[in-house]
């Protein structure tokens, strides 16, 4: 499958034309995407995001939320040596993981600022 490059939400274009990505690079752009998703924010299903709001009061809850949604990303086949840490004083979370894929391994290591 293959999907159009985004950088810092913007779609990258070259030559007057989209760049597109493919393989391990179309799963990390999905990855982004999909912590960086807030619950309720996608206006075509209200029902995708990961709910940090909630998840700032219980940590477990957060990291169940994270994780289902890395899982549920299509070709991921794991999530692996998952941890999550939540820095209060810059309300930033870093997520770190192993993942598999049906392309190749992914590791993750990404901060979520709110």
């Amino acid at each position: 499958m293959t999907d159009i490059k985004m950088e810092n939400n913007r779609l990258v274009m070259r030559d007057g034309d989209f760049v597109l990505v493919d393989g391990v690079d179309e799963i990390k752009q999905h990855i982004i995407i999909a912590l960086n998703t807030f619950y309720n924010d996608w206006l075509l299903d209200y029902t995708k995001g990961i709910d940090y709001e909630h998840g700032m009061r219980n940590t477990e809850f957060l990291e169940h939320d994270v994780k289902k949604q890395l899982q549920g990303i299509k070709d991921v086949q794991s999530v692996d040596d998952f941890s999550l840490t939540f820095d209060r004083k810059n309300l930033t979370i870093n997520i770190t993981a192993k993942i598999k894929t049906k392309y190749g391994n992914i590791n993750l290591n990404e901060i979520v600022q709110q």
